[in-house]
């Protein structure tokens, strides 16, 4: 009867320790993320928010840098393009919103290296 109530016991704990990783293994396979390719007018509109929530901008300068950001996106998602002229978008986005916002507007995006980059799309060309 001891050896019984032992077996059932190890048998219950094995069951246990099975379950524990299976779940494990679930939870891990979950944290994966899904790759979505944004066309040049979302990710523009997307960057045009971006930047405009960041700094507090108004309606029409939200529209604009949209307009800019959709501008590069195309010239960066095209296969034609070379690095040179990749670096050279981004150069002149840089300039643009150089040229549109304010010093300490400029100062704070700048400090936000993450958005800053996004925004210049530095990591669209290989350098």
């Amino acid at each position: 009867m001891k050896k019984i109530i032992i077996a059932c016991i190890l048998m219950f704990a094995v069951s246990i320790t099975a379950n524990a990783q299976n779940k494990r293994k679930n939870s891990s396979s979950e944290t994966t993320k899904e790759v979505i390719k944004l066309t040049p007018a979302e990710a523009g509109k997307k960057d045009g928010i971006a930047i405009s929530e960041f700094l507090g901008l108004d309606e029409n300068l939200t529209i604009a840098f949209s307009n800019l950001f959709e501008m590069k996106h195309e010239k960066m998602q095209s296969s034609t393009e070379t690095n040179e002229s990749k670096k050279e978008m981004s150069r002149i986005v840089g300039l643009k919103i150089e040229a549109t916002i304010d010093y300490i507007q400029l100062e704070r995006l700048k400090a936000n290296t993450a958005l800053y980059n996004q925004l210049l799309s530095t990591d669209a060309f290989e350098k």
